[in-house]
């Protein structure tokens, strides 16, 4: 993208933003970013977060967007139009699939958000209530997700490849609740959630089941983290980053178990899944490692086992875009 074209996008949207005429805002960041660093260290966390922002650099300029600001795992991006920002998440969605699938030790998932509104725009920055939101609606999406608001929803039409999915009303921490949508993109044939939306498996029309973890958990361990660093010179200093590194490995333990590597959202083929009915107990089983949906519906839970053993008998193995 060159320069004259960044300026020029730029300035579309600033000259919306000056007639009160409504943009698109996007806020994308990584999931399990701080256990990452605390287990990787800063410059490895540094890379991750270059990489990231250069993975989705590219695809907002290709949709007249700008890449309004950087925080380390989280950026903020600009549109003219929402169909602007949506196209740029799933094409965003669509290069981190393929991303991981060449570099499946080292995997990058992201939760991205879109609103709409007229925030207030500087040289380095965007303040408001749509900037806000679309962090929080991100903060709540799982990795591989695109999430909407309802405003989004009702004046934007999806084309075909696409649909939208409500997720219902979601309680969000300084801006109340929000209805909210996903926004679908990878061509799926069956979904299951546990009872809490902590984890969506997602069985694809291309022969892989995704696994979504939803953020809260990834959220604790950063929080127990943070407390931990805080702590650093009220205590003994090698037993506060020996706490710091069992919490981390605590956290990858947790994680591995769903996904088998750092991160989530991982794919896996179908001849490496199964899911097993034990009475009201719902468990996926990746190769050895297990994972148990709590609270899953038995019915839903029942007519994906039935989907999946299907795709199974009718789908050639392919390689996988993530390890498993």
């Amino acid at each position: 993208m060159s320069w004259s074209t960044t300026l020029k996008n730029r300035q579309q949207i600033r000259a919306q933003v000056e007639s009160n005429e409504e943009i698109a805002v996007m806020f994308s960041d990584i999931r399990g970013f701080a256990s990452y660093t605390a287990k990787r260290g800063d410059r490895a966390a540094y890379r991750l977060s270059q990489l990231h922002e250069s993975l989705l650099k590219g695809r907002i300029e290709d949709r007249s967007g700008i890449l309004v600001k950087t925080m380390g795992d989280g950026i903020i991006a600009a549109f003219p139009q929402p169909l602007d920002g949506i196209e740029a998440a799933v094409k965003i969605q669509e290069e981190i699939r393929l991303r991981n699938q060449d570099s499946p030790e080292e995997g990058i998932d992201v939760g991205i958000g879109l609103t709409s509104g007229t925030p207030i725009m500087t040289e380095s920055d965007m303040i408001g209530h749509a900037v806000n939101l679309s962090q929080r609606i991100s903060s709540i999406a799982k990795g591989g997700q695109i999430l909407v608001t309802e405003a989004i929803r009702e004046s934007t039409p999806l084309s075909s490849h696409l649909r939208y999915i409500p997720l219902g009303k979601q309680e969000m921490k300084g801006v109340g609740v929000e209805p909210v949508y996903e926004v679908a993109w990878m061509g799926e044939v069956s979904r299951l959630s546990d009872g809490g939306d902590g984890v969506t498996l997602i069985l694809t029309d291309r022969g892989t089941v995704v696994v979504e973890l939803a953020k809260e958990v990834q959220g604790q361990i950063a929080q127990a983290l943070e407390d931990l660093k805080s702590s650093q010179g009220q205590g003994e200093p090698v037993f506060s980053a020996l706490l710091q590194r069992m919490v981390a490995g605590l956290a990858d333990r947790a994680v591995n178990r769903a996904m088998g590597a750092f991160g989530v959202g991982r794919e896996h083929r179908l001849d490496q899944v199964d899911l097993v009915l034990k009475g009201k107990d719902v468990i996926l089983r990746l190769g050895k490692k297990d994972l148990q949906l709590r609270g899953a519906d038995l019915e839903a839970a029942r007519a994906f086992h039935l989907t999946l053993e299907q795709a199974k008998k009718i789908v050639a193995p392919i390689e996988p875009t993530r390890s498993g």
